[in-house]
């Protein structure tokens, strides 16, 4: 009985996508992006201006030594100190997911380095717990009133 061959003018396959290329690029870290594109990013589909944004904040680290700003890749942690160890924390990022999780463990070794103990995030994105706990966080989820008296969500995490 005769042993079949192979084959040898298989074509290649024309349209197959390139697997090791897109390993590569989400790979590469993102661009470091200027502060006014980030808060542009993070701010789309909101009626906020970045420009007035981006304003706001630079008065308020000038003016209030409670209030700092702190950036991890693309994202920026606006924190106010509460006196006792914690500090509330307001999350604007144009990471993606990988990146968010890397800024996030960014945040909470200068947090832990700087004597902090707990962070209380606001909560805009129900994604945030997951991400905070894929950074290595446990994040427990608490009801907090507001100025005007409404809810709001947050995530607080000890460092």
């Amino acid at each position: 009985m005769p042993i079949p061959q192979e084959k040898t003018n298989v074509a290649v396959q024309q349209n197959t996508p390139d697997v090791m290329g897109q390993v590569a690029k989400q790979r590469t870290p993102a661009k470091r992006m200027e502060t006014i594109d980030i808060l542009a990013q993070a701010l789309a589909g909101t009626d906020q201006n970045p420009v007035m944004m981006n304003n706001a904040l630079a008065k308020l680290v000038q003016t209030d030594p409670k209030f700092r700003i702190m950036r991890a890749n693309n994202s920026l942690f606006g924190y106010y100190n509460l006196g006792d160890g914690t500090v509330e924390v307001m999350l604007e990022t144009a990471d993606n997911p990988r990146d968010l999780v890397d800024s996030v463990k960014q945040f909470a070794a200068a947090m832990k380095k700087s004597g902090f103990k707990k962070g209380k995030f606001q909560m805009e994105n129900p994604q945030l717990p997951k991400v905070l706990q894929m950074a290595g966080l446990n994040a427990k989820i608490q009801s907090m009133p507001t100025v005007d008296g409404q809810q709001q969500m947050v995530a607080v995490v000890e460092v």
